[in-house]
């Protein structure tokens, strides 16, 4: 998952897969991104280069609250995108995260 501010997307992509579903209050820009980069007749670079940098933190992290419902959240878009085991999925994702607590 690419991180968000540095995600560049044709109009085309936006008209074609929906914008942001505000049903979710954390995790609509993962649920958009999910839907983007499942669809396989779209073609994506990687640019290997610091365009953004950010820090640790934000709404998805503030609290425990937060945090939990956050992963609620990813769960039902893993879910609703189709994406196999949400579990799996999601606890994939988070244990992904782990080095980043560790750079500086």
């Amino acid at each position: 998952m690419p991180a968000h501010p540095t995600l560049f997307l044709k109009k085309s992509v936006y008209l074609n897969h929906g914008v942001f579903n505000l049903n979710f209050k954390i995790a609509a820009d993962y649920d958009l991104m999910l839907r983007i980069f499942k669809d396989d007749s779209l073609s994506f670079k990687y640019l290997p280069e610091v365009v953004t940098k950010m820090r640790v933190g934000g709404a998805s992290n503030r609290s425990l609250k937060n945090i939990w419902l956050k992963t609620r959240e990813d769960y039902m878009a893993v879910k609703g995108n189709n994406l196999g085991a949400p579990v799996l999925v999601i606890c994939s994702k988070n244990l992904s995260k782990i080095p980043q607590l560790f750079k500086k």
